[in-house]
């Protein structure tokens, strides 16, 4: 991902977390625990759970502490990629580099296995220790991921993804479109990394800021990687974008002016961490790696 070693550090510990916590499922014979740790164990960049740790890193939070929270994160997200790789969904048949969930589970486990998935993140946030998180504030993160994944976050985004296939688009509504479907679910783990922080409000304001231009920089830079690059480097289909007529920032715009606007959103998320006085250099290289990243 980046060379920092401590970045590679915590992804090692979160592979191996993720690892751990599905050790203690009973595996052998449940086809549900089986279907949930192929696609949350087949590798992935933890980017979600790793944004979590940088940003609490940022505030002056205990990291050790904030990795379980971190997990959920990587539950919720790889609900949604199973559930988005559905025939009724998007109809892929590989993700990383391997068959999809559906493809090896059958349709059915593979949506319980999205569901279960959804319901262990929320198990992780309520149940996960810390001796110095007030109640009040747990009761926030989770009420934050429910609206960042409901009706009105991720789920709402999916939903407008699929309503505007083939259909015309402006550069406000798909940024709207992209802000819930991808943008919530980031900005939901780095405010959370701000909360195990015990971060102030301007603490907040400024991880907040960062995230929104995170969120669309990482979708702009997918829909260019989904026209540009292969599917051997993707490891999931490319082209699928134009094959299924979704609205993308490239398709809009145009390539030129898609890699000018992910740039300006580069831009816009350095300078939301400004005031962090050099504390934020990893979640700076983060911005830099999303904007930068080959598959």
């Amino acid at each position: 991902m980046i060379e920092d070693s401590q970045i590679e550090t915590w992804v090692d510990r979160i592979d191996t977390e993720l690892v751990r916590y599905f050790s203690k499922k009973d595996m052998s014979c449940n086809p549900l625990d089986r279907a949930m740790e192929y696609t949350l164990l087949a590798g992935g960049k933890r980017l979600r759970p790793l944004l979590t740790l940088l940003a609490c890193e940022a505030l002056g939070g205990d990291v050790e502490t904030a990795l379980p929270f971190s997990l959920a994160s990587e539950l919720l997200h790889t609900y949604s990629l199973v559930h988005d790789d559905l025939p009724c969904m998007d109809n892929d048949d590989m993700r990383r580099g391997k068959p999809t969930n559906h493809v090896i589970f059958g349709e059915a486990n593979a949506i319980l296995a999205g569901d279960a998935l959804q319901a262990e993140a929320f198990a992780i946030l309520a149940d996960a220790p810390h001796s110095n998180l007030k109640p009040q504030r747990r009761v926030a993160i989770i009420s934050e991921l429910a609206a960042a994944v409901g009706r009105a976050g991720m789920v709402a985004g999916q939903v407008m993804d699929l309503e505007q296939e083939g259909k015309p688009i402006d550069l406000e509504r798909l940024r709207l479109l992209h802000s819930r479907k991808t943008g919530c679910l980031l900005r939901f783990c780095i405010r959370l990394g701000g909360h195990l922080a015990d971060a102030d409000e301007s603490g907040m304001e400024a991880l907040t800021n960062y995230a929104d231009a995170v969120g669309l920089l990482f979708q702009v830079v997918d829909d260019l990687l989904d026209e540009e690059s292969s599917t051997e480097k993707l490891g999931k289909t490319a082209g699928k974008d134009a094959e299924s007529n979704k609205a993308t920032f490239p398709k809009l715009l145009g390539a030129p002016e898609a890699h000018a606007y992910a740039d300006q959103l580069l831009d816009q998320a350095l300078k939301a961490l400004e005031s962090f006085n050099g504390s934020s250099t990893r979640l700076g290289e983060i911005a830099r790696f999303i904007r930068s990243r080959e598959h």
